[in-house]
């Protein structure tokens, strides 16, 4: 397993991933908006597992105008949930971070379906809307103070 830079040409793959958790983790309107940010995201800043050169994972870091950091479009393919390579990529996010932007407070906003799993590295809800993201997919605002 490696984590490397996002290149374009992984585009296929991190949306293949993303349609594999459709519909308990995404929806399907949400893919537009995961297109935009892929376009306009910067290289060094989101991320791909690769195992066996196969595209597995990804996810990215961003920084916010009120200076909070986001973790961005984290995603395993379903196939591969619950062998560890979600929690991998998490913490290889968390320190990005901590190496590009300090110690800035982290944010991200995730299902209901994955909230104990952010809750497992620190993350607390903050807001939480029903159906947020869309039906039966809540929005749960969460945030991680670094110290």
């Amino acid at each position: 397993m490696r984590i490397r830079n996002y290149r374009p040409s992984d585009l296929d793959a991190v949306i293949a991933i993303f349609r594999s958790n459709i519909p308990k983790y995404f929806g399907p309107e949400e893919e537009p908006g995961l297109r935009e940010f892929l376009a306009a995201m910067r290289s060094d800043e989101y991320y791909v597992i690769e195992i066996d050169d196969e595209i597995v994972g990804a996810g990215g870091i961003a920084l916010n105008d009120d200076d909070t950091v986001s973790l961005c479009w984290g995603m395993v393919r379903e196939d591969r949930l619950g062998t560890g390579l979600g929690r991998k990529l998490t913490e290889f996010r968390i320190a990005a971070s901590r190496e590009k932007f300090g110690d800035r407070a982290m944010v991200t906003s995730t299902s209901q379906h994955t909230e104990g799993f952010y809750e497992m590295f620190g993350f607390r809800t903050v807001e939480h809307t029903p159906d947020g993201f869309g039906p039966g997919i809540d929005t749960c605002k969460m945030r991680l103070y670094i110290s």
